[in-house]
């Protein structure tokens, strides 16, 4: 499976791989608030077979001068997630009922809840 090493400053903190199917990612962030900001490094992905968000590296703190290397690779077995998180059911129910609305209101199309009777 395609995999990323990731280290800080010459040291390993880990090897991140989803297998066949998901999202990897590695993000440097950079977040200013009223000259006051964080800069902080994230790994993690979507394993979308079980719809799951899984971390490695949650908010590591950063300073100016940091070197961050990425090394894609090639592995038959990677880290161990510090973090998995599946989505609720509500939660689930929620995104599903949002992605509807908005695609009836792309498509022009109005939504009725409740109970229809039929015409008679």
């Amino acid at each position: 499976m395609r995999a990323f090493d990731v280290s800080l400053n010459g040291k390993k903190l880990c090897r991140a791989g989803i297998g066949d199917d998901g999202v990897l990612t590695t993000i440097v962030n950079w977040v200013a608030r009223k000259s006051v900001g964080d800069l902080f490094l994230e790994v993690g992905g979507l394993v979308s077979k079980v719809d799951e968000h899984i971390s490695w590296v949650s908010q590591k703190p950063l300073q100016v001068g940091d070197t961050i290397q990425v090394i894609v690779v090639e592995a038959k077995s990677v880290d161990e997630p510090t973090k998995k998180q599946r989505p609720s059911e509500a939660e689930l129910l929620k995104a599903r009922k949002r992605y509807v609305r908005k695609m009836a209101k792309q498509f022009g199309w109005k939504i009725q809840t409740g109970n229809l009777t039929p015409n008679t």
